[in-house]
């Protein structure tokens, strides 16, 4: 049997980790398989997507594929469905691709590691409405968190919580202060970091969880001004390894060694910093 490829599809993509991730765990396992990164500027990204199940058992996608990801699919999970976007793709046996999204199980992964295992009535504060926080949002909605949706766009926090949490509260960004006075967490999925721009002010945390759901430079920004306004920072590196390893699953039916790969993660960043 010829090696199967593996691969995480996206515009940028080369500060993905998810080869260092996947290929530790294909070695670990025993697999003959390989995982690369494929640069994608494309017109008609689904059509290039669905092209690439020529030659690939598996595809991780990031931003901006995620919808096209949905469209070159043949066939999606429920998530897939009630979110409207895709970030893991599997072939299937006539070669077409099955759309799934990883990323609730990776954000719940991430939110266990700020807040412990207590979903039921947890207060949060969720900061954007994109591809991102659509995850999140349905996650938070399935386990029963009381939510609040702050966005520069009203109108889009409106549109995500009308789509998948009816019950959520929704403001614009300068309410975030007020609403963080009595959320148990707040959670970034905004892309501050990337656009340079800031957060707005924070209340006093007294130790609370802020959760950012990106890493590195992109999260330094953001999780430096919640640990100065006294919140615990947590950056989006679980949710990386929990989104990834819930991949692999779909794929292999083997469940990674999710503790090494955070490791490996945490040095790498370190490394670049």
């Amino acid at each position: 049997m010829s090696r199967k490829l593996f691969a995480v599809v996206g515009d940028p993509v080369s500060h993905s980790l998810s080869p260092l991730i996947h290929n530790r765990w294909i070695a670990e396992a025993g697999l003959d398989a390989h995982y690369s990164a494929i640069h994608l500027q494309s017109a008609n990204a689904a059509a290039d997507i669905r092209a690439l199940a020529a030659d690939y058992s598996g595809l991780n996608v990031t931003l901006p594929h995620k919808i096209a990801a949905l469209e070159a699919a043949a066939s999606a999970s429920p998530e897939v469905r009630a979110i409207g976007a895709a970030n893991t793709l599997a072939r299937r046996d006539d070669g077409k691709w099955v759309a799934h999204n990883t990323d609730v199980a990776g954000f719940l992964d991430a939110l266990t590691v700020a807040v412990g295992s207590k979903r039921a009535g947890l207060r949060v504060v969720m900061i954007g409405a994109g591809g991102a926080a659509r995850a999140a949002v349905a996650a938070l909605a399935a386990s029963g968190a009381s939510l609040a949706i702050v966005n520069r766009s009203v109108a889009n926090a409106a549109a995500l919580a009308a789509d998948l949490a009816p019950a959520a509260q929704t403001a614009d960004l300068s309410q975030l202060s007020a609403l963080a006075e009595t959320a148990d967490i707040v959670v970034n999925s905004a892309s501050l970091g990337h656009a340079g721009a800031s957060l707005p002010p924070l209340p006093d945390g007294k130790g609370r969880p802020f959760l950012d759901l990106s890493y590195g430079k992109a999260s330094a920004q953001t999780l430096g001004a919640a640990a100065a306004s006294g919140w615990t920072p947590h950056d989006g590196l679980p949710m990386l390894v929990g989104q990834a390893a819930a991949a692999f699953r779909i794929w292999f039916g083997i469940s990674p060694d999710e503790a090494g790969a955070l490791r490996a993660c945490r040095e790498a960043v370190a490394a670049r910093a």
